[in-house]
């Protein structure tokens, strides 16, 4: 028996039923996902379907929305795993809740269209290049603006806070260096960088902890962020990933 599978507006398959079944064990379909196969009236979620054996009926003709998207539908068999929101649908889906930034729940909503926001898009390699030819400037705010896309993720997420206050003691310790060579100024001048060095590192892991979350639960791609190379790599390291997860969200591969 061949099911097509309906997933915010848009048409899979046919996949056997044995595919179907294993691509639900393994959280690449989600029970409520949309299904149709000849016989049956109309599209139904996946877990109602797949959790009891339909009898055989007569045709029925399929529903409206579903001649296009099914000509449309990409030859691959791997989905990406994004909450469903068919638009003709009578429910509406909700997202799975995460823990929040210190343990209370995400209040981030859904983007229009019922899809969670895509990663700032750049090769790794532009980023680091723009970065050297404006002297630092681009990577400050490309770091914004990735810190910007946690918080969508994560409204609790306080990166671009932390990051501000890096910007602030940094400028404070050049402005201090230019001020005199008294005692007391030299030893705030010294101190200075190593308090702006932890906000910034206080930034970046906060990032990691929302980004390690999300894309574990919500959007699960099996996300991992080793600490080594977040410490020493932070953003240049973040947006690699933000590469692959935007390829996963075009495409349904993860590279």
């Amino acid at each position: 028996m061949q099911y097509h599978i309906s997933r915010q507006g848009q048409t899979y398959g046919p996949y056997p039923a044995e595919d179907v079944k294993r691509m639900l064990g393994e959280g690449r379909l989600l029970p409520a996902d949309l299904c149709w196969t000849e016989g049956m009236a109309g599209w139904e979620p996946l877990g109602k379907v797949m959790g009891a054996a339909a009898a055989p009926a007569a045709p029925a003709p399929p529903p409206a929305a579903r001649p296009a998207p099914m000509q449309a539908a990409p030859p691959q068999r791997s989905m990406p795993v994004q909450g469903p929101q068919p638009g003709a649908q009578p429910y509406t889906p909700r997202p799975q809740q995460a823990p929040g930034w210190q343990g209370q729940p995400v209040q981030a909503a859904w983007a229009a269209g019922g899809q969670w926001p895509a990663p700032p898009d750049m090769h790794w390699a532009a980023v680091l290049l723009l970065s050297m030819v404006t002297c630092g400037i681009f990577g400050l705010v490309w770091f914004y603006k990735q810190a910007a896309f946690v918080k969508r993720l994560d409204p609790r997420n306080q990166a671009i806070q932390f990051f501000f206050g890096y910007i602030a003691v940094l400028f404070a310790s050049i402005l201090i260096s230019f001020m005199g060579r008294l005692t007391t100024l030299l030893i705030i001048n010294f101190l200075l960088p190593w308090a702006a060095l932890a906000l910034l590192l206080a930034a970046v892991f906060s990032m990691r902890t929302v980004l390690q979350r999300h894309y574990n639960t919500v959007e699960n791609i099996g996300l991992r962020l080793g600490p080594v190379m977040t410490f020493f790599f932070n953003m240049l390291y973040f947006q690699y990933h933000f590469s692959r997860i935007n390829r996963w969200k075009k495409t349904g591969q993860l590279a």
